[in-house]
């Protein structure tokens, strides 16, 4: 079987931040092309996922969905939040088969409980089998079972992380809104600079010091990233992590197809 890779498409750069429910469809389908044309030129298999950005974010954050069952408000942030996140799945999926790209949606909630904001339980045998016949199986960041807190939000990053568990990666790439990790906020600090690599010997010291999103992220911003990428990376068999910025057009091509000129933050575990 052709090897996996996992493509997150981040919020930040699908979503207008400024705009509530706002969607960039020129952006959606710039980048999912890519990633279709790079899978059908390197024969790689391939799972994508996106972030909720302006829609479920906002959302999240208004009614304090991740903290779980803990008011009388509780129950409608839960429904709000997964109807506006699916809205935005229905675009990207409307992008996809515009451009003829086989997407079949994976809805996290239906395969997936979470323990405490983690995905502990569940299935995952139906996505690698429609893989195996011909599809891009696509998920997101959804409203989940907790079997602590009642509810909670898994992120796509935490969606993927679970997957990976269950069926072995070879790459992972986050497309950000930002050409990787930072020792501190570039867009508060011009004299940031970029981490390239990172490893065992530099993961704590950069996962202290990377900000934390600069706009509303219910799941933590740059920190929890990096934090699940290296779990991934960590975990699997050779895996390779990358953090890129998806608003330069051909970049996440290109390190799809192996460029390592590709200005990115690199995640191994050795």
């Amino acid at each position: 079987m052709a090897e996996l890779y996992m493509v997150k498409i981040g919020g930040g750069s699908i979503t207008d931040p400024d705009k509530p429910r706002t969607a960039r469809r020129d952006v959606i389908s710039r980048l999912l092309e890519e990633v279709y044309d790079a899978q059908k030129e390197k024969g790689f298999n391939v799972i994508i996922g996106h972030g909720s950005g302006s829609f479920g974010h906002v959302t999240a954050k208004e009614y304090r969905v991740n903290e779980g069952l803990i008011n009388k408000d509780s129950i409608r942030g839960a429904i709000l939040t997964k109807v506006v996140a699916s809205e935005l799945n229905s675009i990207v999926i409307d992008e996809a088969v515009k451009l003829g790209i086989p997407v079949f949606p994976f809805f996290p909630s239906s395969f997936a409980l979470a323990e405490g904001r983690r995905l502990e339980q569940g299935f995952v045998s139906h996505i690698a089998d429609i893989i195996a016949r011909g599809f891009i199986p696509l998920v997101h960041g959804d409203v989940v079972v907790d079997s602590k807190q009642g509810i909670s939000i898994a992120s796509t990053e935490e969606v993927l992380r679970f997957i990976s568990t269950r069926i072995p990666v070879k790459k992972i790439v986050l497309a950000t809104d930002v050409d990787g990790v930072y020792d501190k906020d570039p867009n508060k600090h011009p004299d940031a600079k970029l981490i390239e690599k990172v490893t065992p010997k530099n993961i704590d010291d950069v996962v202290s010091g990377a900000n934390v999103a600069h706009k509303v992220d219910v799941t933590g911003g740059m920190r929890t990233k990096v934090s699940i990428l290296y779990d991934i990376v960590r975990a699997g068999n050779g895996t390779t992590g990358y953090i890129l910025n998806a608003q330069t057009p051909g970049a996440l091509r290109s390190l799809l197809h192996g460029d390592t000129n590709t200005k990115c933050t690199e995640i191994r575990a050795i």
